[in-house]
């Protein structure tokens, strides 16, 4: 190898230490610029921040859920008892109109006898 191409490898070597020193201090964080942030710092933050995220809104979803079927379960209690309540008012009317022939007919028949 002459020394001028030694010199020009060097040269390109110090260059591209220089560039992956660069790489490795946006990555990794640098000690010379301690208050920034480095790049996987922030991933992994923001990749927490989404997790969170997802976390929170599957139990919203799921809280959604549990609620639709709570409130369809009393919807339903509401509509039973209330059918329940329509069959008791028309049953209780029948027998009021069946006491209310029976005292007709007890009349009829007191009255017959005097």
């Amino acid at each position: 190898m002459k020394p001028e191409q030694s010199k020009e490898c060097y040269e390109h070597h110090m260059i591209l230490k220089a560039m992956l020193d660069e790489m490795h201090d946006f990555l990794f964080g640098d000690t010379k610029h301690t208050n920034d942030v480095s790049f996987v710092s922030k991933v992994n933050l923001m990749f927490d921040e989404l997790n969170f995220i997802k976390h929170i809104l599957i139990g919203s979803i799921a809280a959604v859920i549990a609620g639709c079927i709570f409130i369809g379960q009393e919807l339903y209690q509401i509509d039973l008892t209330s059918k329940n309540l329509n069959v008791y008012a028309e049953n209780s009317r029948q027998i009021e109109i069946k006491l209310a022939r029976l005292e007709e007919m007890i009349r009829k028949n007191n009255d017959s006898e005097f």
